[in-house]
């Protein structure tokens, strides 16, 4: 596994990689033979396991993985992450926004219920966090061009319903659409891409506490046609696809990857 595929020779640096999406991506860019997976979260001890899986994947080649402990709501954690990118790798040739988090175990809700401090650490990690990887890894994309894919949600394109009806989390992933775009145009004449997947319901343990309820997990099955939630590596596919030359014309696009969810 690992060598030659769609990233061949490329450092990825993915956010949120310690478990679910972000290490479901992680993981499939080494399998596509990223020289670099550089893995930013704050869970350590599982930082540090996706990185072991990453290098396990990349036996016997040039693939490598390496973690960083950061916040992606604190500016200087940032910055420096990507001046080390910049010192031990050279560059960065893919960004995806992939840290997030649920606003429902600290108040998130309808805009009358969400607290105050659930709506401003929603937003601080699920948006400003994308904001600030975006504005200090992108400059390393300047000279050879790349691709960053932000990791959206379809709560960002329809309304969620009672009781999953967390106001902070959808605006914070709206906006993440809406700076996707912005950056899409901008970064055009630079050579760098700027897209993002917006997935449905995920079994990640971000979710676990819904999905292992049988009522909950039948419910959100139900919303969707295809009947189901989907694996991490389903969405990891769809990020993989933003980020490799197989979309070589694709920019300012919002993938949703949800089972249909969106479309009644």
């Amino acid at each position: 596994m690992g060598g030659a595929g769609r990233l061949h020779g490329k450092v990825a640096v993915v956010t949120g990689a310690a478990r679910g999406i972000g290490r479901a991506v992680a993981l499939r860019f080494a399998e596509e033979g990223a020289r670099a997976v550089v893995v930013l979260d704050v869970r350590q001890e599982e930082g540090h396991e996706t990185v072991r899986m990453v290098d396990e994947i990349g036996q016997g080649t040039t693939t490598r993985g390496l973690f960083m402990a950061v916040d992606v709501s604190r500016p200087e954690q940032v910055e420096a992450a990507a001046r080390r990118v910049e010192a031990e790798l050279g560059r960065c040739d893919v960004l995806v926004n992939d840290a997030g988090i649920s606003g429902r175990p600290i108040g998130d809700g309808p805009v009358h219920r969400c607290t105050l401090e659930a709506w401003e650490r929603v937003i601080a990690v699920n948006l400003t966090g994308v904001f600030l990887c975006s504005k200090y890894f992108v400059p390393l994309m300047m000279r050879g061009g790349g691709a960053v894919v932000n990791v959206a949600s379809d709560e960002a394109l329809v309304g969620a319903p009672p009781p999953t009806d967390t106001h902070a989390y959808s605006a914070s992933k709206g906006g993440v659409v809406a700076l996707t775009r912005a950056m899409a145009v901008s970064f055009a004449p630079h050579r760098i891409r700027v897209n993002a997947v917006a997935p449905g319901w995920v079994a990640t343990p971000m979710t676990a506490d819904l999905l292992s309820d049988p009522t909950e997990a039948a419910r959100v099955s139900a919303a969707c046609p295809m009947g189901r939630v989907a694996a991490p590596e389903e969405i990891a596919a769809a990020v993989l696809f933003l980020a490799s030359d197989d979309a070589s014309f694709v920019t300012g696009a919002v993938l949703p990857v949800e089972g249909g969810s969106t479309a009644w």
